[in-house]
């Protein structure tokens, strides 16, 4: 009698191990899940469109495609017999599209609805972690036996916190693990982190803004001391300093047409590709000593019908910089017809094609 009470309570010690385990260690059964699946990829879209800008309450398309996801999501939420596994995730997702849209209350509602229908789920836990209610993200993450949506959700925060190596580290993990479409998604904020990753303090800030002005411009172009030594002597100058020299050499003005008010670009101007351009294929040339070749395509192309890029005119003031830099590969067409010569061009982009001036 004594060994069956042994056996008994050792049976029991066990049984009650395996609940407690089940209660704390969490898995993200859901990743793969074609319940789910579709929804995650649509707002995973979206999130990578919000980190990326920052800032997109302004944006017509991106509210629009919040309100589309929500209401799809409200419509699957009503749907008989679905698993509470399911619910939880609808909830957190749906969550995390309002707060994009900064209606915390409603996030707060959808996290609720999430924990109610569902203790333990990934997203669940994200959306506590972006509402500043989970304070201990990381600490938390260990409870779950899947950890690559978690990981993807630190990548982002290191991303925003701009600790980019770290947050390179983190994708590139998160990624090994997870469908295709979260690469697809957010592989575009894994690129700008490895561009960045190596840059800090002032620079960092610098490289990271998402559209730049001339001065901006300039002061990453000052972060390659060989490109501008001619100017800047290999120093640091002051911004005033810095824009003086530049402007006053000519290397922000047009070489395709004569400069005039209506081409004329100020300190305060926001650089587009086109003006991004101007300003390297001056540079080149000067760096080259070939002030020759600067209007070259011009004359090549002073009796041909069409240009060669579709978006730069024939009359275009930067017609012959933009030639230049795509023919020298400082700049790159989109899909090898456009230059995307009116796109605002990022921190990180200028920087890229400053370093490609040989």
């Amino acid at each position: 009698m004594r060994k069956l009470e042994i056996i008994f309570l050792c049976a029991s010690f066990v049984f009650a191990s395996c609940v407690s385990m089940q209660d704390d260690v969490y898995s993200d059964t859901l990743a793969g899940s074609a319940e789910v699946s579709d929804f995650e990829r649509r707002f995973s879209v979206l999130d990578a469109q919000f980190f990326a800008s920052g800032e997109l309450s302004a944006d017509k398309k991106f509210l629009s495609d919040c309100t589309v996801l929500i209401s799809d999501i409200d419509s699957a939420l009503s749907a008989v017999n679905i698993k509470n596994a399911s619910l939880s995730r609808l909830y957190a997702i749906e969550g995390c599209v309002y707060l994009a849209l900064k209606e915390t209350t409603q996030a707060k509602k959808c996290h609720e609805r999430s924990v109610s229908a569902f203790k333990g789920d990934a997203r669940a836990l994200i959306l506590a972690h972006r509402l500043g209610i989970e304070k201990n993200f990381t600490e938390k993450m260990a409870s779950f036996s899947e950890k690559s949506l978690l990981i993807l959700e630190e990548a982002l925060t290191h991303f925003s916190n701009a600790e980019y190596a770290e947050a390179v580290a983190d994708f590139d993990e998160a990624f090994l693990s997870l469908d295709g479409f979260y690469l697809d998604s957010y592989e575009s904020l894994r690129n700008t982190s490895w561009n960045l990753r190596n840059s800090s303090g002032t620079d960092s800030e610098l490289l990271a803004l998402k559209n730049i002005t001339v001065m901006q411009m300039l002061l990453i172009a000052q972060l390659h001391p060989d490109v501008l030594f001619n100017y800047t002597l290999g120093k640091n100058l002051s911004n005033k300093e810095l824009y003086v020299k530049i402007a006053g050499s000519g290397l922000l003005n047009p070489v395709s047409k004569p400069l005039d008010a209506e081409n004329a670009v100020s300190k305060e101007t926001i650089v587009t590709k086109l003006i991004a351009a101007r300003f390297l294929w001056n540079v080149y040339n000067q760096r080259k000593n070939t002030p020759q070749n600067r209007t070259k395509y011009s004359v090549a192309y002073e009796n041909k019908k069409r240009s060669p890029i579709l978006d730069v005119r024939l009359d275009s003031p930067d017609f012959d910089a933009a030639l230049g830099c795509v023919e020298n590969e400082i700049m790159h067409l989109e899909d090898g017809i456009e230059l995307g010569a009116e796109t605002e061009i990022s921190g990180v982009e200028f920087n890229e094609s400053v370093g490609r001036v040989k």
